[in-house]
């Protein structure tokens, strides 16, 4: 999640929405949790890359099935690598079709 804010930023990209399927940095982004001292910092730096507006909230792994097949890409790769609708590796279709929500 960092990484991807940072790229973002980078790249001039608002975010307005973030799902993410784990609920404990949920709940510490929308401050009803105290997060770990060791993920702290990280936390305070993913806040000052979004909009106070953004909206943050928990979804199974399983509903986001593009992210899912994104990480699990991921640990093949060696370095970074950055993706855009037009490069998404072959693991990301399914019958065909890319398996994202379009904005």
């Amino acid at each position: 999640m960092h990484l991807g804010l940072r790229l973002c930023s980078e790249r001039g990209l608002s975010i307005s929405s973030m799902e993410l399927d784990s609920l404990f940095i949920v709940n510490c982004f929308n401050d009803q949790w105290d997060p770990l001292w060791t993920i702290e910092y990280i936390l305070k730096d993913c806040k000052n890359l979004i909009s106070p507006n953004a909206s943050i909230s928990h979804v199974y792994r399983e509903g986001n099935g593009l992210a899912d097949r994104l990480a699990a890409h991921g640990h093949t790769c060696q370095g970074i690598a950055i993706f855009d609708r037009d490069s998404l590796p072959p693991s990301c279709f399914a019958a065909g079709q890319p398996q994202y929500r379009p904005p």
